[in-house]
């Protein structure tokens, strides 16, 4: 679970502290800067498994994949005045799998991340600019210093692994001696630690490393590879799956046959699980029933539903909205999806008296599942999605006005609790300013002044 994120540098976001709960709402109007939220998550969780350029290629990627890594850096980065920045606070999973299957448990349960990355003019490389590793840190955090303060901290916390480590604590850190940096990778066992050359590396050190020597750190790895950016794809979602399929369901909302076919087979094909993904959708779409039919011939898996007095219908015949309530619905029942699920506006499409509903369901995708934790963060400009939220879980994308060094302007954004929640308390002038409700009401509804 993500519990902060911090980042600066990264489009229009500077200096950008945002606590998470399970649950998270982000409203605010379009073109804000809601989605760069979004986009810096997903680009940290990349690093955790590719190498800078690699990370810039696959965030938000098109048909052509062309590559503008300067469209994904503030104008300071550019120009070599500060670096790219990123800081993770999470609580890690208590089990994690290398490549080869081992599995290991982390010495640590929670801890913070820290990544920067220095941007270099460089004609000679694709998009012309140079990014290489500054600086990166992974260390353990005490929770007894009140860092789980949302409402569900004491059932998040029986997650969290604790236990000695000959690395007190550290398990990345970074050291400069005589002009050259070095990330010195501690072991949690006995044994010297590792001394990894820093300056000019092209990815980070946690991405080369993770692997069951090294617990904690594979244990970060997993977890921030788990934070997924669905975009549902109606094509996917139609798609029939392999017999053999094993998959778990992509951002993309395909495999949902497998996943279904799958639990079923481990439940004793009493249809429950079926049942379940049926029962969650039908306050927003009347489904009668729900199969997964094999098809012997092509060995494929095919869903098919029943909505209102309907004949069964395959998956390549339902609506598209339909077919996202079902996948959202079967992610739910997933007892092997874990980790962050970030969406963008889910309300599209959904009609306004069935909000309430559709927010019940993403809040249920957030509880904790029997092994793993779970976590859900949507953004919004939908007043209707706002309202059904709690005040503790909101937060306010409010836009602002920039001016550089040298008299340039520019635009960045800004996250803002609602007053009186767990994210405002001991404000003091620190952090972002809490706003009430009804101030966010009206930005929502075209009214921009009513935050400054």
């Amino acid at each position: 679970m993500l519990t902060r994120f911090e980042v600066t540098g990264f489009k229009n976001l500077v200096d950008v502290r945002v606590d998470f709960g399970p649950f998270t709402c982000i409203a605010g109007p379009n073109a804000v800067g809601k989605s760069n939220l979004f986009n810096a998550i997903e680009f940290l969780s990349l690093l955790s498994s590719n190498s800078f350029h690699d990370a810039c290629l696959q965030v938000r990627p098109t048909a052509q994949q062309h590559l503008d890594v300067a469209s994904l850096l503030s104008a300071g980065v550019l120009d070599g005045a500060a670096n790219l920045g990123f800081a993770a606070e999470m609580i890690l999973p208590p089990r994690a799998e290398d490549e080869f299957g081992q599995t290991v448990a982390p010495s640590c349960g929670y801890v913070r991340y820290e990544v920067e990355i220095a941007v270099q003019q460089d004609p000679t490389v694709p998009g012309g600019l140079r990014l290489r590793l500054a600086r990166e840190q992974l260390r353990a955090l005490d929770d007894a210093a009140g860092g789980l303060r949302f409402p569900e901290a004491e059932a998040c916390r029986r997650f969290i692994a604790c236990g000695p480590s000959d690395s007190e604590g550290r398990f990345l850190d970074y050291q400069a001696s005589h002009g050259q940096g070095a990330v010195i990778v501690h072991r949690e066992a006995n044994g010297r630690p590792r001394r990894v050359l820093a300056d000019g590396a092209q990815r980070t050190v946690l991405s080369a490393v993770a692997s069951a020597e090294y617990p904690t750190i594979l244990a970060a790895r997993t977890e921030m590879s788990s934070w997924r950016f669905l975009a549902l794809e109606p094509c996917a979602m139609r798609a029939p799956d392999d017999l053999m399929e094993r998959s778990t369901i992509s951002a993309s909302g395909a495999h949902v046959p497998a996943a279904l076919y799958r639990q079923n087979l481990a439940a004793g094909r009493d249809g429950a699980v079926l049942h379940r993904v049926c029962d969650a959708v039908a306050p927003l779409v009347d489904v009668r029933s729900l199969t997964i039919t094999e098809d012997p011939v092509r060995q494929a898996l095919e869903l098919r539903a029943q909505v209102g007095d309907a004949p069964e219908l395959p998956a390549r015949a339902l609506s598209d909205g339909t077919l996202r309530l079902l996948t959202l619905a079967a992610i739910g029942v997933a007892e092997d999806y874990s980790g962050m699920l970030c969406l963008e506006e889910p309300e599209n499409g959904i009609h306004p008296a069935k909000l309430p509903e559709l927010y019940r369901l993403l809040h249920g995708l957030s509880a904790p599942a029997s092994q793993h934790l779970r976590q859900v963060v949507v953004n919004t400009h939908s007043p209707n999605l706002f309202q059904c939220a709690e005040d503790a879980e909101v937060l306010c994308a409010v836009g602002r006005k920039t001016r550089s060094g040298d008299g340039t302007r520019g635009e960045a954004v800004d996250f803002h609790p609602l007053a009186g929640t767990w994210r405002a308390r001991g404000w003091g002038g620190q952090g972002m300013r809490p706003v009430p409700r009804s101030t966010v009401q009206a930005y929502l509804g075209g009214s921009a002044a009513a935050a400054d």
